[in-house]
Formats: structure tokens, sequence, C-alpha cells
């Protein structure tokens, strides 16, 4: 129990200095949950966690251009990296009314697909909650 309490400390003292991870990133590590700078690193993320995703052309949001997302062409999945918290509600919110699809979700990220048993793998590597819309 003192190993992780240290070593939380660490990376306090490292993100206070600038020379470290941010507090946000710290959270994460924390928590067991990684952020992502956009669309295509979750993805590389999903694809290293064993799940297909065939699709690599990344869109921007137009109206907030660091909320990127990309569709995995398979016709089964997709998923979407928030550029903040305002753009990350706005996107569970929009998630929220589909139908017929499960949705695995961060503060920072979320993957939506028709089948459930890709982001219950996607979990156990990634982290994160899982929401079903019937």
């Amino acid at each position: 129990m003192r190993r992780p309490v240290l070593a939380l400390l660490a990376l306090t003292s490292l993100a206070l200095t600038g020379c470290g991870p941010t507090a946000d990133d710290i959270q994460a590590m924390v928590d067991g949950e990684t952020a992502y700078d956009d669309a295509r690193a979750l993805r590389e993320a999903v694809v290293d966690a064993g799940v297909e995703c065939p699709g690599t052309d990344q869109l921007s949001a137009p109206a907030d251009a660091a909320t990127t997302f990309l569709d995995c062409a398979n016709g089964v999945m997709a998923m979407a990296v928030a550029g903040s918290a305002e753009s990350m509600e706005e996107l569970r919110a929009l998630l929220s009314s589909e139908q017929n699809a499960s949705i695995l979700h961060t503060d920072n990220w979320v993957v939506i697909s028709r089948d459930e048993a890709p982001l219950r793998q996607l979990q156990d590597e990634l982290g994160g909650r899982i929401a079903a819309n019937p």
C-alpha cells in the first residue's frame, strides 16, 4: 500500500514542476483509465487490445477541432476523443439516444458498438464504463 502512495506523490511532484504528467494524467492513472490525444491514438489502443478496427480516417468536430472521431468502417464500431469536458458531455448526451448500441466511455473518450462483447474486452484493457441503450 505504501508504494502506490509514494508513486502518486512522485508523479504529483513531477507534474507540479512541469516535468511530468499533468494532474489529469495522474488522475487517469489512479482511475486505471488512459486519456488519448485523438481518435487515432484511441484506435491504436483498441487494435492493440485485439479488437478489429480497419478504418483509419479521423475527422474533427466542426465546433471543436480538438474533438476527433473515427469510424472503424466495419459497420459495428466507432469512437471519439473529446477535446474538452463540455464536448464529452455533448457526446454522451448525443450517444445516449442511439438505439441498439453499447457505449464504453471515460472522461476523455468513447467507443460505441452494436455488439457489447468487444466493449467488454476493451474495458478489461483500457478501463472505462459500459452503458447500453436498448
